[in-house]
């Protein structure tokens, strides 16, 4: 779709979806390094979880400001990383809940 016809909160929200996105799949061999050498992780792990947030909200916006027009490349991408957001989600949820000392 040309950048012309969609709206500028499309554009806003499409460009923080790449730009979260990438950070997310940058912060994964950034941990595994982290692991590997004894460093912290906790920077990571914090700042991976805001833009796991932030791409959520912006998966949702663009969709929904996108769904009048035909379902091409990023709506596919869109959806694609709203899924894989809330399974990761579902995933932190599960293990902190099961982990946490909780007994129930």
């Amino acid at each position: 779709m040309p950048p012309s016809t969609i709206s500028a909160v499309a554009r806003v929200s499409r460009r923080v979806l790449a730009v979260t996105a990438t950070y997310i799949l940058g912060c994964i061999p950034a941990i595994l390094l982290a692991e590997r050498y004894g460093w912290t992780q906790a920077p990571f792990h914090l700042t991976q979880l805001i833009a796991v947030v932030l791409c959520l909200i912006s998966c949702i916006v663009f969709l929904v400001a996108t769904r009048s027009s035909p379902f091409r490349l990023w709506q596919w991408l869109a959806s694609v990383a709203l899924v894989l957001l809330l399974l990761w989600l579902a995933l932190v949820a599960y293990v902190i809940l099961t982990y946490s000392g909780l007994e129930g």
